[in-house]
């Protein structure tokens, strides 16, 4: 398993994407926000991505360096059209669009079309915390059914993630909460697929609707032909909670933006619905972070749950990750370190030199 030092990592995805035609500023854009994720051990949505990238490109679905256009607006929304450009550089565009409207109404919000795959929602909500503001956002994936309806055995929505940023007293340490409506992120089920490994009870129904732990059993690669379903979060006893969730994030971010449902649309987009909310609009920043950092401590104090001898608020985890990562670089399973060499190859990059291994 190769052990590869993040900006090492960073700049071979970035030659990657720029080879396949990305401009070097968006290149890079989208390089560290992949290599991010692996960063904050969201595997899911990190380099595991290149290579479908790299291919939708190819098929032409994608179209690097597209410019992001403003198609609607008022003086706190936007409708954006991302011209098929890479995710990461709309929705980046897209909150800077968000974050000036909030400057001058207090609020703005933005939803995206023909945009790809924006991967990671919580660092759009960092990029709007960082200057000062609360974030909400969230994403489908028109034409993308993945996810099972609370009762149902087959696929239905896409996994519809939900995300909610806030400012605490510490720059480096927001509070961050991104979350697939499914039970878990589809990105999951490919790293458990690469890695060899089964997944956990509840996450996935084959194409029979029987429970399943193999993850090849999702995608028709198991002993069922037929592909299986993610199920909503909380199943199998609250997963209507999630389900509910699930169409809500299905219709802001499909509906509105005019990128499509889980009923139609094309495969491989995103509709994205990203808000931006000027805190100083309802009472100083430094008040609601020291509220906000009050409540936190309120909610850490022990006594504790068996099994438990702390309590973690959205973000923390992902921070801890980032810092081990950083020091001991990112593992990459050898299935997913031959794909990435294998779309390098494709757009004339050679393989990362054996020297930049850990």
């Amino acid at each position: 398993m190769p052990t590869i030092a993040a900006p090492a990592l960073t700049d071979y995805v970035t030659r990657i994407f720029g080879a396949a035609g990305s401009p070097p500023e968006e290149a890079r854009q989208v390089a560290d926000h992949l290599v991010g994720s692996n960063l904050r051990g969201h595997d899911s949505h990190g380099v595991i991505r290149t290579a479908g990238y790299v291919r939708s490109v190819a098929e032409g679905l994608l179209k690097p360096g597209a410019p992001v256009t403003v198609v609607r607006e008022s003086p706190a929304t936007a409708l954006v059209d991302g011209g098929w450009n890479f995710g990461q550089p709309v929705a980046i565009q897209a909150t800077e669009i968000a974050i000036a409207k909030a400057r001058e109404t207090g609020v703005g919000f933005v939803s995206c079309f023909n945009a790809g795959h924006i991967g990671r929602v919580g660092a759009y909500g960092e990029q709007a915390v960082a200057q000062g503001m609360l974030a909400l956002g969230g994403v489908n994936s028109p034409g993308g059914r993945l996810t099972a309806a609370f009762g149902g055995s087959t696929r239905r929505n896409g996994t519809s993630p939900l995300m909610v940023a806030m400012p605490s007293g510490s720059p480096d340490a927001p509070f961050v909460l991104d979350m697939a409506t499914s039970v878990v992120a589809e990105g999951k089920l490919k790293v458990a697929v690469n890695e060899h490994k089964p997944v956990p009870d509840g996450w996935i129904l084959d194409g029979n609707g029987q429970p399943s732990n193999d993850a090849r059993d999702f995608y028709g690669t198991g002993q069922v032909e037929a592909p299986g379903t993610l199920l909503p979060l909380g199943s199998p006893f609250s997963g209507y909670k999630g389900f509910g969730l699930n169409m809500a994030i299905e219709a802001l971010s499909g509906i509105l933006s005019g990128a499509g449902t889980s009923v139609e649309g094309p495969r491989g987009s995103n509709g994205v619905w990203l808000m931006a909310l000027d805190i100083s609009r309802f009472l100083p920043l430094e008040d609601f972070q020291r509220e906000f950092d009050t409540l936190v401590a309120f909610d850490k104090e022990p006594p504790y749950a068996p099994g438990h001898d702390e309590i973690l608020t959205a973000g923390e985890p992902e921070r801890r990750r980032m810092a081990v990562r950083l020091q001991a670089g990112i593992d990459l399973d050898p299935e997913t370190w031959r794909q990435i060499g294998e779309a390098a190859l494709s757009v004339g990059v050679e393989p990362l030199e054996p020297a930049a291994l850990g």
